[in-house]
């Protein structure tokens, strides 16, 4: 009996860290690519939703070229500033809200996916030493890039 107890215990054990490692490993954020499949780009939320994330990834992309390319900075949080309004304005006219609640909300959005951007960086630099080559990041940056051409 206490053989069957203990080798219950033993399997949890495994289980559990099984878990919580597979839950370190796991991005904060969905791919881009993978949130645009099945998605219909004509509704207002979806563009909302893009306009946000590519936003949220200039900033980062913006952060990490800082100290090595000053004026690349610049011109990424300009154009992740653009897109942020972008998405307010595209809130105010698809979701009937006031342009002071459209800003507040679509800030908060940005700073929290800019977070996961961050946190997902450090674990992709940890992983090979880039911050967007071989993860998610860098897909995002094509998808928003081709964004950026559009406009």
């Amino acid at each position: 009996y206490i053989f069957i107890e203990m080798k219950k215990k033993i399997i949890l054990t495994i289980i559990g860290v099984l878990f919580l490692t597979n839950f370190a490993k796991a991005d904060l954020n969905i791919s881009l690519k993978k949130y645009l499949d099945g998605k219909n780009l004509d509704e207002g939320s979806t563009q909302i939703y893009l306009l946000k994330r590519c936003s949220s990834v200039y900033a980062y992309a913006s952060g990490i070229v800082l100290k090595s390319d000053a004026i690349s900075s610049k011109n990424f949080i300009e154009i992740s500033n653009n897109l942020l309004f972008k998405s307010v304005e595209l809130m105010v006219i698809e979701d009937n809200k006031k342009i002071e609640e459209a800003q507040k909300e679509a800030e908060n959005n940005r700073k929290a996916l800019f977070s996961n951007y961050i946190a997902d960086g450090k674990k992709n630099w940890e992983k090979n030493k880039s911050h967007f080559k071989g993860s998610y990041i860098s897909d995002d940056m094509v998808i928003c890039s081709k964004l950026i051409k559009d406009n």
